[in-house]
């Protein structure tokens, strides 16, 4: 990410002084948005070219027009020495809702929907890999269905790098890193520098080898990659039905699983440092509650047999891993088998995946927390410590989780509430929130069934994208980056009063 690139004064000669740390992360997250809006045209142009290519034009123009206007500020901009932690997740947290409305305006512009509520929400449920889109893609050319799957795939990889490589740089995350060097060890995230690249890496190898499963469980090169693209970014929107065989749907389970592993796990299997792994209790909750929910699952539904059995483990595993593949019901669901879903959508992945939700590591902290707290009621003087991936948590990051949760069930109160008074009913208004903050799909009613969101109120399919985006950036950068903002703005106004004091004395 350009945001955490160390900064060099410019010399004499130079074009001119550095910008202030905030400006220049502004600055730089306009540019970083308008250049992810040309990579991701410019790809999808090209690959327009294998239809008819009607829209090969439109992708084009639009992709150079925005890599000009990115490269000509990234020239501009002139960063200072130091960039304060709280501006560098401000720019994060700016470039996500740019990226949102350029890419609406795109869709605008190929003419994929005319609707601009459509177009905000196709893009906000690509980017943060949320199973909510409203534009159906089925019969469209080549181009626009990749533009769907690229959004996704780009979404869950800005996800990593935000979560793996940035934040646990800037105080946010640090017990959820892998980055000492203990007895030679390759740890993945020793410097930042080392963790994209590492991200890169096994982030694309899962791509490949995803692509190529499915299209040896028979779907076509192109449908294949497609919906590769939607499986390891955790996306979920996938046009038509590709999981009509059953080696697919197996595949995409096994993909999957995968997608909702941490990187970490991920990247140490690939070093050979598989030994130990399963010490990791977050592993093995997370393994746990794939195993359990398919059990649970097939006991509240009437599936019976290898379909049953394979019916059930696709759609726990897509609630688990906040990846929404739809699946009709198989038979008759009790009311039992929704709340079973909803439930694990809350719950989420392992940390460090491209998954949403509050996920598993944050979870067991809040339960050990509540667990000290209940023995400190029996034995004031008693020592518990709280341990999170094998090593003894802070109280200063115990007390982010505990606040991260809160903050997070409020933001869940408050979009169901709002989304309910906009004209949705109580209980898929309540759904929609959880699955928006926990960037999931599909939202189901009571008897199994999956709700189309292009039939629900403007107004309330609006109020369900901020969710989207906090539950992507996740809560802690949304907040600095309001509050830096509220601070940027404060001292500016301030600035402004004393200058115009200043000169009413003078004159």
């Amino acid at each position: 990410m350009i945001f955490t690139a160390p900064a060099r004064r410019r010399s004499a000669a130079g074009t001119g002084p550095p910008w202030a740390s905030w400006t220049s992360a502004s600055a730089q997250a306009v540019a970083a948005a308008l250049g992810g809006l040309s990579l991701l045209a410019i790809s999808s142009g090209l690959v327009d070219l294998l239809g008819a290519g009607d829209d090969t034009t439109v992708f084009l123009l639009a992709g150079t027009l925005s890599g000009l206007a990115a490269a000509w500020l990234l020239v501009l901009i002139h960063p200072p020495d130091r960039v304060r932690d709280s501006h560098v997740l401000s720019g994060v947290a700016v470039a996500l809702p740019l990226l949102v409305g350029l890419l609406a305006g795109l869709h605008l512009l190929v003419g994929s929907t005319t609707s601009v509520v459509d177009a905000l929400a196709e893009a906000t449920a690509g980017l943060t890999t949320t199973a909510l889109g409203a534009i159906k893609p089925a019969g469209s050319d080549h181009g626009l269905r990749f533009l769907r799957a690229a959004t996704q795939w780009a979404g869950g990889l800005g996800a990593l790098f935000v979560g793996v490589a940035i934040l646990p740089f800037f105080g946010a995350g640090r017990e959820f890193a892998d980055r000492s060097r203990i007895r030679g060890r390759r740890p993945m995230t020793p410097t930042q520098r080392i963790a994209l690249r590492n991200i890169l890496i096994v982030y694309g190898t899962a791509s490949v080898a995803t692509w190529l499963a499915y299209t040896v469980a028979g779907l076509s090169i192109f449908d294949a990659l497609l919906v590769a693209m939607a499986t390891v970014s955790t996306g979920g929107m996938v046009d038509g039905d590709p999981f009509a065989r059953p080696a697919v749907q197996w595949v995409a389970v096994g993909g999957m699983v995968v997608a909702g592993t941490s990187l970490v796990v991920l990247w140490r299997l690939a070093v050979g440092r598989a030994r130990g792994l399963w010490r990791s209790a977050e592993l093995r909750v997370y393994l746990g509650l794939l195993v359990i929910g398919t059990v649970l699952f097939l006991l509240w539904t009437d599936g019976a047999g290898p379909e049953g059995v394979r019916h059930a483990a696709f759609t726990v595993t897509a609630a688990v891993t906040t990846t929404g593949f739809p699946s009709a019901p198989a038979g008759t669901w009790s009311a039992a088998a929704p709340v079973l879903l909803l439930g694990l959508v809350s719950i989420g992945p392992m940390t460090g995946s491209a998954g949403g939700g509050f996920q598993i590591l944050r979870h067991r902290a809040l339960l050990q927390v509540a667990l000290r707290e209940m023995v400190r009621q029996i034995h004031p003087r008693a020592v518990v410590r709280v341990r999170l991936g094998g090593r003894v948590a802070a109280e200063g990051t115990l007390a982010r989780v505990v606040v991260t949760q809160f903050l997070s069930v409020s933001v869940l109160f408050v979009t169901a509430l709002a989304v309910a008074v906009l004209g949705l009913d109580l209980v898929p208004a309540l759904g929609a929130a959880v699955h928006a903050i926990s960037t999931a799909g599909p939202v189901r009613a009571l008897d199994g069934t999956v709700l189309d969101p292009s039939a629900w109120p403007a107004p309330a399919r609006l109020a369900l994208l901020p969710a989207m985006v906090i539950g992507r950036l996740s809560i802690y950068p949304a907040l600095v980056a309001l509050s830096t903002g509220a601070a940027v703005c404060r001292n500016r106004i301030r600035l402004a009063r004393r200058i115009r004091s200043y000169r009413g004395r003078t004159l």
